[in-house]
């Protein structure tokens, strides 16, 4: 069986949407994908928009890195402790080390838009799938008496 990237694996289900809760049913790089790109405590402290970066030009899978095996650095980019500076040098760091498209599904949960980049791939349908919990709406308090 061919190893399939992550982008391609994003396309495939954003052509059918049922595929996330059957053949992509437990899948844990898609879970963490998904919780850093829909989970508000999960954004990346960095700047909006694309940093400035050269793409690798290898061809997919030829790459010095593989996002599936990136995806546990993705903490750094939550580290308050870390000088902005530092954390964005890392940042482009990664994105340089992945296939162009790979990078373009990093920049995506970056700025939590990946439902800009697959249509069909919503909140609600991760959730429906069970990756990520459901949004809790706050009650507001009741006023005191």
């Amino acid at each position: 069986m061919a190893v399939r990237f992550l982008p391609e694996i994003l396309e495939e289900i954003d052509k059918d949407p049922k595929l996330l809760s059957t053949k992509y049913r437990g899948n844990s790089a898609l879970k963490i994908i998904f919780e850093y790109a829909f989970l508000p405590e999960k954004k990346f402290i960095l700047p909006e928009d694309e940093p400035p970066y050269k793409p690798d030009d290898a061809p997919i899978g030829m790459s010095p890195a593989i996002l599936t095996q990136e995806l546990r650095r993705f903490y750094v980019f939550l580290r308050k402790d870390l000088k902005p500076i530092k954390r964005e040098a890392l940042f482009i760091s990664l994105l340089e080390s992945v296939h162009p498209s790979e990078a373009k599904l990093i920049l995506a949960v970056k700025d939590q838009k990946l439902h800009k980049l697959y249509k069909k791939v919503t909140r609600k349908l991760v959730e429906e799938a069970g990756f990520i919990a459901p949004e809790r709406v706050v009650a507001p308090a009741a006023p005191k008496a």
